[in-house]
């Protein structure tokens, strides 16, 4: 992987930033409340944050935090978050590791991943996100725009995210890995898409090898 130049394309970014309308790239909360973070991450999974995040809102507006979570309990807050995608089972997630945080942690939210990955719901992806937006670690969440957006750059050749995680555990400096997720979802919800990427707009497209 051409460190270097990721670098620059990444910075280049940083800066375009601003001028993007995509308030969702930063996650369902501002500030680093851990508890508020991990469940706006677990909502977020598999659903588009237009949806999620107003999800998350409804629900701390009912409850302030992790007793009244798990005493609200899986169907209330499966009802509250309603029609985030798998709204049944994400109640129950929610609600379980609400409990596990009360019962093994104190009632504080874990910042190692080995122990957020065993709480209900969380997963690598959701664990990387608490531990980049709540605690400031140098991790990257690899979700669907990461692993789309490096492999469309030809920074990549992975076939999945899993894959595309290991080797960016393998490879990135802390400085790079700090702040890439929010970036590249910043930028793959305002220009590089899916389906239709805004090219003719890509501050970038000069210094990548894009590949759609």
């Amino acid at each position: 992987m051409d460190l270097a130049r990721l670098e620059m394309v990444v910075a280049i970014l940083s800066q375009e930033m601003g001028g993007w309308k995509v308030p969702a790239a930063q996650g369902c909360f501002p500030g680093s409340d851990p508890y508020r973070i991990l469940v706006g991450a677990i909502l977020s999974s598999r659903t588009k944050d237009t949806i999620a995040c107003p999800a998350a809102r409804r629900l701390f507006q009912r409850v302030d935090g992790l007793q009244e979570m798990v005493a609200l309990g899986a169907l209330e807050i499966a009802k509250t978050i309603y029609p985030v995608g798998f709204y049944h089972q994400k109640g129950r997630w929610i609600e379980a590791a609400s409990r596990q945080l009360v019962e093994e942690h104190g009632g504080r939210v874990p910042d190692r991943l080995e122990q957020l990955l065993q709480l209900e719901g969380v997963g690598v992806k959701v664990a990387k996100i608490v531990l980049e937006r709540a605690f400031g670690q140098a991790v990257v969440a690899v979700d669907t725009h990461v692993h789309r957006i490096l492999n469309r750059w030809g920074f990549l050749t992975t076939a999945t995210p899993n894959q595309t995680d290991r080797l960016l555990q393998e490879v990135l400096p802390e400085t790079l890995a700090r702040g890439l997720n929010r970036t590249l979802v910043a930028f793959g919800q305002a220009i590089c898409h899916p389906r239709d990427p805004k090219c003719w707009s890509c501050p970038v497209r000069q210094y990548v090898r894009c590949s759609t």
